[in-house]
C-alpha cells in the first residue's frame, strides 16, 4: 500500500484493502477511511469514497496493520519460531549472559595475554586489529575473548584449505552478506546448513545465526528489547504503556497470534507469548565508555575540548 499507486501491484493491494474493509464495516454499515488526510478519524459509507480518497491522496503512514478495518494484531506463521527472526545484526542476544565483564585484578594474566598477542603478529589489518583491542582490554574475560577471535582468524575454514579462507573472515563476510540484503536470521541459517554440508568434512562454518554472531561479535554491548506497537503508534515503557496488551491508539495486539494457542493453565501462558515488533536500544553512556576503552579513540573523543581552535570560527 506504499509503493507506486500505477502499478497492478498496488491497484490489487488496495482492492484487497476494500474488501477487507467492507466485510469489517461498523454496525452502522460505516468505514474508517485510512488517507494521508483522513487517518482514520473520518467514516464513510461508500466503497468507492474510500477508493477516490486513497488513490489520490495516499495511504496514511504506519498503517501497515488494518486494525480499524479487522486485524486484530500480528498472526503468527506455520513453523515461526517464538523469538524474532529480524533482529538487527549489530543487536545480538545480550540475554545470553555471555556479555558479563570481570574486573582485570590478575595483572600476571593480563600481561601474559599481552605478550601472547604480541608474539604472534597477524601481517593482516583485521589481525592488527584485534591485537591493539586485546591490548587495550580492561578485564580478563574480555581479553580472553579477543584472543579467541585471533584463533579464528588465524584458523582455516577447513583443512588444506588451498583459497586461504580462514572461519572468522569467511563468517564476517557471509553475515555482511546477510546486512547488506534484508536476510533473515532464519533464512541465513537455512544457508549455512546448505553451504556447511558442501564444505569438506570437518570445517569451521558455524551452523547457526547464533553461533555466526558470536564467532564474530563476542563482547556485545548492553542492549534493551523494547516492546512496540506494529503500527510505530507507542512503545510499550513507563508505567503509562508498561503493563498494556493492546495499542491505546490503534487497538493492535502487543503479542502475537498464535493459529492454535493452548490458552493458559493456571493463568500462565502455556507457550511464551511473543511480541508483535521489537525496537533494540543501546544505551548512550556504555558505548561511550567503549570508544574510551581505546586510546587513539579517546584521544579523538577529546579532540574539540582540547585542541578545537577557538578563533570564533567553524
Amino acid at each position: 500500500m506504499y509503493g507506486d499507486r500505477c502499478t497492478m501491484a498496488w491497484i490489487n493491494g488496495l482492492k484487497s484493502f476494500l474488501d477487507a474493509a467492507e466485510a469489517h464495516k461498523s454496525s452502522k454499515g460505516f468505514m474508517c477511511c485510512p488517507c494521508r488526510v483522513c487517518q482514520n478519524k473520518k467514516e464513510y459509507s461508500k466503497r468507492s469514497t474510500l477508493h477516490a480518497h486513497i488513490y489520490e491522496k495516499g495511504f496514511m503512514d504506519n498503517y501497515t496493520l488494518w486494525t480499524k478495518h479487522g486485524e486484530p494484531g500480528v498472526v503468527m506463521q506455520d513453523g515461526e519460531e517464538d523469538d524474532d527472526h529480524n533482529i538487527a545484526d549489530w543487536a545480538h542476544l545480550y540475554e545470553a549472559g555471555a556479555f558479563e565483564d570481570e574486573p582485570m585484578d590478575d595483572a600476571e594474566e593480563m600481561d601474559e595475554a599481552g605478550e601472547n598477542a604480541a608474539e604472534d603478529q597477524p601481517p593482516d589489518e583485521l589481525g592488527q586489529v584485534l591485537v591493539d583491542s586485546q591490548r587495550d582490554c580492561e578485564t580478563l574475560k574480555e581479553s580472553k575473548k579477543f584472543e579467541k577471535m585471533l584463533e579464528d582468524h588465524k584458523k582455516l575454514l577447513y583443512p588444506d584449505c588451498k583459497q586461504g579462507l580462514k572461519k572468522l573472515g569467511t563468517t564476517l563476510e557471509m553475515l555482511q552478506w546477510k546486512a547488506a540484503n534484508g536476510v533473515t536470521d532464519k533464512g541465513f541459517e537455512e544457508l549455512l546448513g546448505i553451504v556447511k554440508n558442501m564444505l569438506p568434512e570437518g570445517n569451521e562454518l558455524p551452523s547457526t545465526t547464533y553461533e555466526a554472531k558470536k564467532v564474530v561479535c563476542p563482547l556485545g554491548l548492553e542492549v534493551q528489547k523494547i516492546h512496540a506497537c506494529p503500527n510505530d503508534c507507542i512503545l510499550y515503557r513507563g508505567e503509562e504503556y508498561e503493563k498494556l496488551d493492546a495499542c491505546p491508539v490503534c487497538d493492535a495486539k502487543r503479542y502475537k497470534i498464535r493459529q492454535n494457542d493452548p490458552g493458559e493453565v493456571d493463568r500462565e501462558p502455556v507457550k511464551k507469548k511473543v511480541p508483535a515488533k521489537v525496537m533494540w536500544y543501546f544505551p548512550v553512556i556504555p558505548r561511550l565508555k567503549r570508544f574510551f576503552r581505546n586510546k587513539s579513540n579517546a584521544k579523538l573523543m577529546r579532540w574539540h575540548k582540547e585542541e578545537h581552535k577557538q578563533d570564533q570560527m567553524l
